[in-house]
């Protein structure tokens, strides 16, 4: 078995290789000091969530003027987001299946095209069906973001800077909300809503050569289908970026060669899989729709409760500019206190922190509401995306955190109409909020069952431990 011994010099982090004429490149990995290779991927894959987070949440903001301009009804308005997610539902699942058949790299980059063109097109809707095509069609390249980035984080990032890493990223996604709440502010009241699309579309479609250049493929990959020499240049590409000496490589540990990917949807409901990927699913269907449903509607229940839409959008940018903050400290739950624990800390704040809008009565208050969902509520789901990239073989990883986003997406279609259905009922301000609070508590109940508490495990270990419960 090879031994490693690290340690550190002023340009990165070194190692000797002390047995064996090879270097195992995965207890490379899950044992490598973070280091520049590391940050260059977290910035890459966030800002991927940050511009999913910008098209996304571009809906919120203009919402109130295509009401308005187009004579929709609450419930047709919800229904604009959900179009959106019904695509972000169809294209995670397409996305997941296509990076474990061709690649992450190539598939994120993909999807982020995809969804760039078509959200910037939105802008010559001429009415309502149109309209919700278009987004439909850019909600499918947004799918594909979530599942490629947190498989490729999964795949190259340390083990105990997993979580982190894997929160943070995906928290991008709210980060996202709070700069497209900024630019709206700017755009719509001066140019209009159409604008908006258009510049958000724009803003997807500069980073796709960026991801070309600086995005590394996973190793755990390649070497899983066989292309040992891509992975053996990936490895080099590693010690260069983060100034590391240079050693012969071996990728024991994941079955090499071509899978066939039939069947790799059955595969996560094998008899050792099937109860935490229904778990797993359900989690996510629930924490979805509570954060899509609180975005979506957000700005226009508070300009019914009076409230100017510029001043509408400043309570969600504060909310979304939390967001960041609050998946770093999520994550760091996780990896102090282990997945299970972790977890259900997060969700109780989360749930606590919405009962806060039920009970509050003063602007500032409402403020603090938001700040408080910023930081527990809107990184849920980065969380639950930790123990979806956790749980799976390398050989359907994607598969099983793009059908974990199918499941995720489902609750991002039925939270906004929901959120829709609570205001045609004549609900109030406060009883909105506080019947959002309940899936977090609804989760809390599901994380209790989870079969593995994951924390600092290698990768290939985690799924071992899974598989090996009764």
């Amino acid at each position: 078995m090879d031994v490693f011994l690290f340690y550190k010099l002023n340009r990165g982090v070194h190692f000797i290789m002390d047995q064996g004429p090879k270097a195992n490149a995965f207890q490379f990995l899950d044992k490598l000091q973070f280091n520049r290779f590391h940050i260059q991927l977290l910035i890459f894959t966030t800002l991927s969530s940050v511009v999913m987070g910008i098209i996304s949440q571009t809906v919120a903001y203009i919402l109130p003027l295509v009401l308005k301009e187009w004579h929709l009804t609450p419930v047709q308005g919800g229904s604009i987001a959900s179009y959106t997610f019904l695509g972000l539902m169809l294209g995670a699942a397409g996305f997941g299946i296509l990076s474990d058949r061709i690649g992450r790299k190539k598939t994120l980059i993909l999807a982020v095209a995809i969804s760039g063109i078509f959200n910037g097109i939105a802008y010559f809707a001429p009415d309502y069906t149109v309209f919700c095509v278009l987004r439909f069609l850019s909600g499918l390249g947004l799918g594909g973001i979530p599942p490629l980035s947190v498989t490729l984080l999964s795949e190259l990032v340390p083990t105990r800077m997993r979580a982190k890493a894997v929160t943070t990223a995906t928290c991008g996604f709210p980060f996202g909300w709070a700069l497209s709440g900024i630019v709206a502010m700017f755009i719509v009241p001066n140019f209009g809503w159409r604008v908006l699309l258009a510049v958000s579309g724009f803003l997807a479609l500069i980073l796709v050569p960026f991801l070309i250049v600086y995005l590394a493929e996973s190793i755990r990959f390649l070497s899983g289908k066989g292309r040992n020499e891509e992975a053996t240049e990936q490895m080099r590409r590693i010690e260069k970026t983060a100034r590391l000496s240079a050693s012969e490589w071996s990728f024991d540990g994941i079955a090499s060669g071509p899978h066939k990917e039939k069947g790799a949807l059955r595969q996560l409901f094998s008899a050792k899989l099937a109860t935490m990927t229904i778990l797993v699913w359900l989690s996510y269907c629930f924490t979805l729709v509570t954060v899509h449903g609180l975005s979506v509607w957000i700005p226009q229940l508070f300009v019914k409760a009076g409230y100017s839409l510029v001043k509408s959008y400043s309570f969600s940018i504060v909310q979304s500019m939390w967001a960041l903050a609050g998946g770093f400290f999520l994550g760091f739950l996780l990896d102090r206190f282990g997945r299970k624990p972790g977890l259900l800390l997060s969700f109780m704040l989360g749930g606590l922190s919405i009962l806060i809008f039920s009970i509050a009565n003063s602007p500032a208050f409402l403020y603090l509401a938001g700040v408080a969902t910023g930081l527990f509520v809107l990184p849920l789901p980065g969380v639950l995306h930790v123990v979806a990239g956790e749980i799976y073989p390398t050989r359907i990883r994607a598969t099983g955190v793009g059908w974990a986003a199918v499941a995720s997406r489902v609750g991002s279609i039925l939270g906004p109409i929901f959120g829709g259905a609570i205001q045609m009922a004549g609900l109030g301000f406060h009883t909105f909020f506080f019947i959002f609070a309940m899936p977090c508590f609804m989760c809390m109940i599901l994380v209790a069952f989870y079969k593995v508490n994951v924390k600092n495990d290698a990768l290939e270990e985690v799924s071992s431990k899974l598989m090996s419960k009764s």
